[in-house]
């Protein structure tokens, strides 16, 4: 029943994402999150995947595997060193901060954006915030006030890259973080959320429910699918520096690797 009711509300939530366009971009991983949302997507809408990533990252691999075997509609963006250090440098202007692992999960979305045609962008933000994705949550002495904060940097991270978006005339999205789906959310048991080493299994049982492939598929946070914070760290390295003083230089001096 509460897969039931999370898949009514996210289809509600996506169509008015969606609105009167007739085509939709999707910040794709092949993940369960974002599976979900282009599945949804697709009921209502043409629907476009895109997957930034590393080369030889887990991303870069998975989401044209599952892509394929989903009838997905994807195009890979490969992020080489250059792109990479100019998105870093994009990133930490959007968001206001050089915060290495913000950044580098923000990154593959801004990519989304800067390469897709559609002007709705469709992401699977939230999900891990309010349905208990972080593996973190599990040894959490109160695990949903500790979402309950994720959540609001999660929001308030999402409406600057939605400006971003508005600036090249998009409009991003994040289905999940509809103040409906957040009430249910709100009102559901934590064990219903995590339990017995089990994350997002509500989430899990409605992607199960819908036949998504990646329903089953473990977490792993996109600054790392995607290749992009070990790049960055690789970089640093690289240069001599700090993970933490490199990015920050790189918002600051607004430059490009040479």
């Amino acid at each position: 029943m509460d897969a039931e009711r999370l898949l009514k509300l996210l289809r509600i939530s996506v169509r008015e994402c969606v609105a009167s366009s007739g085509s939709v971009a999707v910040a794709y991983s092949g993940g369960v999150d974002s599976a979900l949302v282009e599945r949804i997507a697709r009921e209502c809408a043409d629907t476009r995947a895109y997957t930034c990533a590393v080369r030889g990252a887990y991303d870069h691999g998975r989401a044209p595997l599952m892509a394929e075997e989903s009838g997905v509609s994807l195009r890979m963006v490969d992020l080489d060193r250059e792109a990479l250090v100019e998105l870093v440098r994009k990133a930490c202007g959007i968001l206001g901060t050089a915060d290495p692992m913000r950044v580098a999960y923000s990154v593959p979305i801004i990519c989304v954006v800067d390469a897709c045609g559609e002007d709705v962008v469709l992401v699977g933000s939230g999900a891990d915030e309010l349905f208990g994705g972080y593996a973190k949550y599990l040894d959490d002495g109160d695990p949903e006030r500790s979402m309950a904060a994720d959540l609001v940097k999660m929001q308030a991270e999402t409406e600057a890259l939605d400006a971003h978006a508005r600036s090249a005339g998009k409009r991003l999205c994040a289905p999940f973080a509809s103040g409906e789906i957040i009430r249910f959310a709100r009102g559901l048991p934590t064990g219903r959320k995590l339990g017995g080493g089990e994350r997002k299994i509500v989430l899990r049982e409605a992607a199960k429910a819908l036949g998504v492939l990646s329903h089953d598929r473990p977490k792993k946070a996109a600054q790392y699918s995607s290749g992009v914070l070990k790049e960055m760290r690789r970089t640093a390295r690289e240069e001599g520096a700090d993970l933490g003083d490199w990015t920050a230089r790189i918002a600051s001096e607004g430059r490009r690797i040479p």
